[in-house]
This record gives structure tokens, C-alpha cells and sequence, in this order.
């Protein structure tokens, strides 16, 4: 969970980024201020899926709110300029099972990290929470319909990956080294201190307005960057964030 220091001073930053954006909106309605309260769902993943990756067995969403301010500036009835400020959870819980999957697991609390190849079941848990700028362009086909394009970069608050191996074995160094059998008990991994503090990927979405006030909308954002960095990548395929988010918006302005 986000440690209160940074919880705090993110809802300070929302609520100012409100109070300016309400500040510049001028008489001739050039500007929307639209707070944004939505789901983030998605996962962590590499695409495509590796040959290592022999079968999922289950996926499961965690519970990953978004809240933030957008503000839109209107060039014309049809385009327009957007940029914001969010704080977005994103995380998942999935188990598969592998085949010659290179990572490094610790048989018991103390014990030497064995690296290798795995073969087994294997449990993976992301969480992690970040401040997200979004900047954009927007199209409105008409007063309710409202697309957009761009990209987002984000600064993590916090960020956690883990899980734990069992029912197999690992292969120490090579695919054909030393076998160590991993039994029903397991071993767990813990890859956080790896993890990118920042993210960079691309946004589509849209909006559609139930009224002059409140509107439901969609998006995506695709990660650019490999979610751990080049030079301490615990796995051998990259991963990337992909996650879609479904909400509300209210128009502030």
C-alpha cells in the first residue's frame, strides 16, 4: 500500500491542479475541466506471450481506481488540446505454468537465491501506484461523442513485484545444469528493487456525455518502456504495462 507521504502531497497536487485549471477558464467557454474517477484493468505482461509460457491457469484484476483532472482546450468545435494529472493503482495476480523460464527464486527465508531455469507452476503479483500526466488531442464528432490520441508519462509512487514457484524444478545457470527439485511448499521471488521508476506509452480513448455535466468514458494506454530496467532485467523476455480504464467524468467548468 502507497505510504501516506505520498498520498498526501498527491491530493494536494489534484486539488491545485482543480483550483488553477477553474482559474484560467475564461467568459468565452474555451476550456473544460473534467475530473475523472475510473477502474484501471489490464496487466503487466510481455506481448506476445513467450514459448516459456506454457499455460495460464488463472488471472485475476486488482482493484486499481484512477482519480484526476483533466483540462481540454477548445481550438474549434471539432478539435482540441488536452493535458492532466491522475493518481492510477495498476496491478494483477496470475498463475501459469512454465517451461525453462530463467529467474532467480529463495528456497526459504535466508537462504542463497538460486538463478536458473524453472520448470512448474508459478504465481506472479504486481502492484503498483503512479502519478500520471496525460497530454493529448481531442475530436468531437458532436456535442456528447469526444475521441481522443496521445501519450502519458508517469512516475511511480510505489511499485511491487513478487510471487512464488512450486511443483517443479530449477535448472541452476544453464537449461541442463544442476537440477533443484521445488516442491508443493515452493519458493518465492521478489523482483520490486528491479522495477523502472517511470513509465512512457501511448493513450486512445473516448467519451460520451449523458449530460452537460457527467460523462462515461474508455481508454487504453500501452506502455513503451520495459517495466524493469535493461540492465537488471530478473526475466529474459520484456514486459510492459497494458492496461484499459472505464469511469465517469463530471465537468467541473
Amino acid at each position: 500500500m502507497m505510504k501516506l507521504r505520498y498520498i498526501i502531497p498527491t491530493l494536494l497536487l489534484l486539488a491545485f491542479s482543480l483550483n488553477l485549471s477553474s482559474q484560467i477558464v475564461d467568459d468565452k467557454k474555451k476550456f473544460d475541466i473534467d475530473i475523472v474517477l475510473g477502474m484501471n484493468i489490464g496487466a503487466t505482461a510481455p506481448m506476445p506471450i513467450p514459448a516459456e509460457v506454457r499455460k495460464i491457469n488463472s488471472y485475476s484484476p486488482k482493484f486499481n481506481p484512477k482519480l484526476g483532472v483533466d483540462l481540454i482546450y477548445k481550438i474549434n468545435d471539432r478539435w482540441g488540446a488536452g493535458a492532466g494529472v491522475s493518481l492510477d493503482w495498476k496491478g494483477m495476480r496470475v498463475t501459469d505454468e512454465v517451461k525453462y523460464m530463467y529467474t532467480s527464486v529463495t528456497l526459504s527465508e535466508g537462504s542463497e537465491k538460486l538463478t536458473g531455469y524453472f520448470v512448474g507452476k508459478n504465481m506472479t503479483n504486481v502492484d503498483m501506484t503512479y502519478l500520471t500526466v496525460p497530454f493529448y488531442g481531442t475530436y468531437s464528432f458532436n456535442e456528447r461523442w469526444r475521441v481522443k490520441l496521445g501519450m502519458y508519462a508517469a512516475k511511480a509512487l510505489s511499485s511491487k513485484f513478487n510471487g512464488s514457484v512450486s511443483d517443479g524444478y530449477i535448472r541452476i545457470d544453464t537449461p541442463v545444469g544442476q537440477k533443484q527439485e521445488i516442491t508443493e511448499s515452493g519458493a518465492t521471488f521478489d523482483f520490486s528493487e528491479d522495477i523502472r521508476d517511470y513509465d512512457l506509452g501511448l493513450l486512445a480513448g473516448g467519451e460520451f456525455r449523458l449530460t452537460k455535466r457527467i460523462g462515461v468514458f474508455g481508454s487504453l494506454q500501452w506502455g513503451l518502456l520495459p517495466f524493469f530496467y535493461s540492465g537488471a532485467n530478473p526475466i529474459e523476455f520484456k514486459m510492459h504495462n497494458m492496461y484499459g480504464t472505464i469511469g465517469i467524468t463530471y465537468k467541473y467548468k
